[in-house]
């Protein structure tokens, strides 16, 4: 049974599973020794024993009655798989392709919006937030200010691929730490150089003592919340994200301020 399992696994059906695991056994034989063995309806017995052969697991006598015969295991399954290795990619290849042009089709669709709408999502679990922290820097398209929480540090390190991808298409990333958060210059320090300067150059940042909330704003029209647990301030009970841009702006003039009042850190002498 596990053999069939590991069979059906790589792409084999159930009977054809079992016809090929027959056939090693059985040695050279006819179809209906096959089918005795191996349970396949004698019915299905030739589609399936062609089907192997298609697959490079059966080789196949033109005889009266025909013949059948395994192909090597190690064989058969090698060039099983860079068939399969070949179709995938040509199949990639194809979606590539296919998710491109629908990309390029449906920037044309009018999406209708009211002024007063207002939407919401929330993120519980430590992977629904990083999932979440990943979907905002991977859409962002012009900026985020960011008052992150301390316990933020876990989050910020799965999401330097996506942050680095964002200052590449231009975003402007400002984010207001706290002096706990130090931590994060030692964190960048251990990416590779090319990421490195990447972030030395993407990356604003300023010090400020205390924050009475943690908050993020992107592109002027979404707000991010975090909501610390009430037990321990260094654990995060949740993530919001609101589109409101209403709020967006008022929480971006809060930001301003505090911005102002900030203590510039120097990526480039910190890293350096």
């Amino acid at each position: 049974m596990q053999n069939e399992k590991l069979l059906q696994d790589i792409g084999l059906n159930a009977y054809e599973a079992a016809a090929y695991l027959s056939l090693l056994k059985l040695g050279v034989s006819e179809a209906r020794a096959i089918y005795r063995d191996s349970e396949v309806p004698y019915g299905k017995i030739y589609t399936v024993l062609e089907a192997l052969a298609g697959k490079g697991f059966v080789e196949v006598q033109a005889s009266r009655p025909k013949k059948f015969r395994a192909v090597d295991p190690e064989l058969a399954l090698d060039v099983f798989f860079e068939r399969r290795k070949s179709e995938i990619e040509r199949e990639m290849a194809v979606l590539k392709g296919i998710v491109e042009e629908a990309k390029q089709a449906l920037k044309a669709v009018q999406v209708q919006k009211r002024k007063d709408e207002v939407f919401w999502t929330t993120a519980i679990t430590e992977s629904e937030i990083k999932k979440f922290a990943t979907s905002i820097y991977g859409e962002v398209k012009t900026s985020i200010c960011v008052i992150p929480p301390i316990f933020g540090m876990p989050v910020i390190a799965c999401l330097i691929p996506e942050i680095t991808r964002a200052i590449d298409r231009g975003v402007k990333i400002r984010l207001m730490v706290s002096s706990r958060f130090r931590a994060l210059t030692s964190l960048l320090s251990r990416q590779e150089d090319e990421t490195l300067g990447k972030l030395k150059k993407g990356l604003d940042v300023r010090l400020f003592q205390t924050f009475n909330s943690c908050f993020g704003v992107v592109d002027d029209s979404i707000v991010i919340l975090f909501q610390p647990h009430p037990k321990d301030r260094d654990r995060v009970l949740s993530v919001v994200k609101i589109r409101d841009i209403g709020l967006a702006k008022n929480l971006k003039e809060e930001f301003e301020i505090l911005w102002n009042e900030g203590e510039k850190l120097d990526l480039q002498e910190e890293l350096g």
